[in-house]
């Protein structure tokens, strides 16, 4: 049993990897929803302590939402670039050489033509969320030319819990249905790729196998199902999953938001034998059976 610390551990990916690694690993569960000033990773000594001993690292913990990341920028980069820096030199320093996974984002490739992308793709990011990821890479692949063990991961957009932010698409259209609300849409033009977090979780757990396996310079590998959805198309499984009518109202793209990101799943894969399970009308119809359970 390995011991494994988890940044960001009360999010929603966090949630679900702390459920698929809790039965066969020690977790140091790393989050400041949990204590705001002892988990707090900007702050370099507090990271060392919290991962002394580990086997290895995840971390995920970040702000995470590109509305938030532009209206708050350098609470961003303390967080997601500051934050990064000290996690990875805490592997560094530690006598146990934990392996580190970071979560990056699909964010970084910036707008993508309409057809699934790899992971070779030049990151163009559009906004400070993207270039903070983008950031946090550049300092992971310095880490491992410093003899570190370390895998980056690109999430793409995750969704699958209703206590998820209530602003997250998949989140605010599902309650809508159940409510019967009017559907704000950014853009019905808009492509996403949604994948459900069960599926991302399992793929991070095959990653931590490898790693605690030996295995050492793994690529950057994305998860992703490798199909586009737009929102006008996600609109219109939110009506067809409720009872009600639902008003649409669409609006133009928040500003510095990607138009379109579809991730080819062949490396996850090659790599991993990993491939999405969860079809996006079926993880819908689910949120909408949580949040109707919710409000009974």
């Amino acid at each position: 049993m390995a011991k494994i610390a988890v940044t960001g551990a009360s999010g929603l990916i966090g949630r679900e990897l702390v459920k698929q690694l809790s039965a066969h690993h020690e977790l140091v569960e790393i989050d400041i929803a949990i204590d705001a000033k002892a988990h707090d990773i900007s702050n370099a000594e507090i990271a060392c302590q919290l991962t002394e001993n580990c086997d290895g690292i995840i971390h995920l913990a970040a702000v995470s939402r590109v509305a938030e990341a532009q209206e708050y920028p350098l609470r961003t980069w303390s967080s997601n670039v500051s934050g990064t820096h000290h996690i990875l030199d805490a592997a560094m320093k530690s006598k146990n050489k934990p392996w580190v996974i970071h979560a990056s984002s699909r964010e970084v490739y910036g707008n993508q033509p309409r057809k699934a992308i790899t992971e070779d793709t030049p990151m163009t990011p559009l906004n400070i969320y993207g270039r903070s990821k983008a950031a946090g890479e550049g300092m992971v692949y310095g880490a491992q030319d410093a003899g570190a063990n370390v895998a980056i991961l690109r999430f793409a957009n995750v969704y699958g819990d209703i206590y998820d932010y209530s602003d997250r698409v998949i989140p605010a259209f599902s309650r809508a249905a159940v409510n019967g609300s009017a559907l704000r849409v950014d853009d019905a033009s808009v492509c996403m790729d949604f994948t459900h977090v069960i599926d991302v979780a399992k793929g991070v757990v095959n990653v931590v196998d490898l790693l605690m396996d030996g295995e050492k310079n793994l690529p950057p590998i994305h998860f992703a199902t490798g199909t586009g959805t737009t929102l006008g198309e996600l609109a219109r499984i939110a009506v067809a999953a409720s009872n009600n009518v639902c008003e649409l109202n669409e609006v133009e793209k928040r500003e510095a938001s990607v138009s379109c990101f579809i991730g080819d799943p062949a490396r996850a894969k090659a790599l991993l034998g990993w491939t999405h399970e969860t079809p996006l009308q079926t993880g819908f119809n689910e949120m909408v059976e949580a949040f109707q359970n919710s409000s009974s």
